[in-house]
């Protein structure tokens, strides 16, 4: 044994070498770094998961006292940790050992995907190309970045893991990874029609089904017995839910992010957020038609692209029949992009598409909530890069092989990569303006601009500051109508003194400034304005 980890070891040792770097880079993210940056402190794992995982200190337990939107094999594990978490005594941020040890839990998942992507690109190409997939994997944002508040990498991993068996033809384990990945997040079943559509022989596709069924059933057995009614709930939220973040939500009117409005603690009959009329058994059966269209073709499918890309598209066609979209959700759909398409077109796809994310997640739902455009900017634009990757994936089922096809598709392809790219750097100066605005109406010290800019007599007006954030907060605002200064003392007064005639004063402090004793005795004070952070006067200077 020790001489074949040696022999794998010596075939793989590049390979090796970036997944040991992968490993040790994700374990101090972990301890140092925090989601949200500084635009906000938040992450699901403790804006979702951790409220109710601290339920189990009042007994209460998923789905045996409550129900909740994620299946019960996830919600059972973060429970799990958040106990775990409280036999370490508690830092001074309580959630510090509860994050650690959730984010060093969801670890090997997230490992397993880098080595899933590396294995499976063995599986179409060759061992440069495959170690090529693996590092553009590993050199991604996103998929840090997810891992670090999201349980997305979970879920892929299954997912992952269930086409990774289908390739290699082992119906009865791909099956096993098919029930447990949807006991964790829903999405790992879309392995099972690719399977049923790609493995050979009837008793491949039976032990399959024989393996997802029983699976399925085994998990849910314990819950079906303990509290049939919170299962269901699941259930019914997971097709009654409301739209969110989805062209569907745009047609709806709808332009917040998905919630559960459903008491948790009892069997609710409706899981609607917002009111739709949206015709969603014929739009289903639009989508049904497509698949069974998209299944129906004779295609060669002992080619193992073909039945990645088969994937990547049945994987794409539920994110556009899917009610909604969370930006956490762009880990289901960064694999494939990586694995059809390991060049720097397929790159180019993913950055636009972390960057849609952004401005989506982060600027659009923390910074300028108000702005719908940007909402419905972000939405159509993701929709067509996920057209375009859906075409990029037909061309590899369908294996269009006319040299001039060919040729137009990638034109095609760079000039709507091109198109928006120049599109998402035009919006930055609306975005700019927005904010901008939304940052004066927000603004504490708005009283002393506004009255500074109504009441300043002077072109050559100037303004005393003696606090720093307050200098930093006024200076975008100020800087166009006077000069602002930050504490001068008594010698630079006397310079600030002579190239200015009119002078003001905000302070937080009145009397214990240089520049307070200065204007006391060199200019004639005409204005006092009282705010509550502090006090303004207006000098006239000789």
């Amino acid at each position: 044994m020790l001489q074949k980890a040696r022999q794998l070891y010596e075939e793989h040792s590049s390979f090796v070498l970036f997944a040991v770097l992968f490993l040790a880079f994700r374990v101090m993210v972990l301890l140092l770094y925090r989601p949200g940056g500084f635009f906000a402190d938040y992450s699901d794992y403790n804006t979702s998961y951790l409220p109710f995982a601290q339920w189990s200190d009042k007994g209460l337990y998923p789905f045996v006292h409550y129900w909740l939107e994620w299946p019960p094999l996830f919600s059972w594990w973060v429970v799990g940790v958040y106990r775990l978490s409280l036999l370490v005594p508690s830092w001074t941020d309580p959630r510090l050992w509860y994050n650690t040890l959730l984010g060093l839990s969801l670890l090997p998942f997230e490992v397993g995907n880098f080595v899933l992507v590396y294995l499976t690109a063995l599986e179409l190409y060759d061992r440069a190309k495959g170690l090529k997939c693996a590092l553009i994997y590993a050199c991604l944002f996103s998929p840090l970045y997810i891992w670090s508040g999201w349980n997305d990498c979970m879920s892929l991993f299954f997912l992952l893991l269930g086409l990774y068996l289908c390739l290699s033809g082992r119906a009865v384990f791909a099956g096993i990874m098919a029930g447990v990945g949807f006991w964790v997040k829903v999405i790992p079943i879309l392995v099972a029609p690719v399977a049923l559509r790609v493995l050979e022989g009837l008793r491949r596709k039976a032990s399959f089904v024989t393996a997802t069924c029983v699976t399925l059933v085994a998990i849910a057995l314990p819950f079906l017995l303990l509290n049939p009614g919170f299962l269901w709930a699941f259930f019914a939220n997971l097709l009654g839910r409301s739209s969110w973040e989805t062209v569907w939500a745009l047609l709806d009117g709808y332009y917040s992010y998905g919630v559960v409005t459903a008491d948790r603690l009892s069997i609710p009959t409706d899981h609607t957020a917002h009111a739709s009329s949206l015709p969603w058994p014929v739009i289903t059966a639009a989508f049904g038609l497509l698949l069974i269209w998209l299944y129906s073709r004779r295609l060669d499918y002992r080619s193992k692209l073909n039945v990645v890309a088969l994937t990547a598209l049945t994987v794409n066609i539920f994110t556009f029949y899917s009610k909604g979209y969370s930006p956490q959700f762009i880990m289901q759909l960064i694999p494939f992009v990586v694995l059809l398409l390991p060049n720097l077109r397929g790159v180019f796809y993913i950055i636009l598409l972390e960057w849609i994310n952004f401005l989506e997640a982060t600027i659009y739902f923390i910074v300028l909530p108000d702005q719908h455009w940007l909402l419905v900017t972000t939405i159509l634009f993701r929709t067509l890069l996920l057209v375009a990757l859906s075409v990029e994936y037909g061309f590899v089922l369908f294996d269009a092989i006319s040299p001039r096809l060919r040729v137009f598709q990638r034109r095609g392809s760079v000039a709507l990569l091109a198109c928006v790219a120049v599109a998402l750097c035009a919006m930055l100066y609306p975005l700019g303006q927005a904010y901008a605005a939304a940052r004066y109406e927000a603004e504490e010290y708005r009283p002393v601009i506004e009255v500074i800019e109504a009441r300043s007599a002077s072109a050559l007006g100037g303004l005393i500051v003696d606090d720093q954030q307050v200098y930093q907060r006024l200076y975008p605002f100020l800087r166009g109508s006077v000069s602002l200064y930050l504490s001068p003392d008594e010698r630079r007064m006397s310079a600030i003194g002579s190239i200015h005639d009119e002078l003001w004063l905000l302070t937080t402090q009145p009397g214990s400034s240089d520049a307070w004793n200065w204007l006391a005795q060199n200019a004639e004070q005409t204005e006092t304005y009282e705010f509550a952070g502090g006090k303004l006067l207006r000098y006239d200077l000789p």
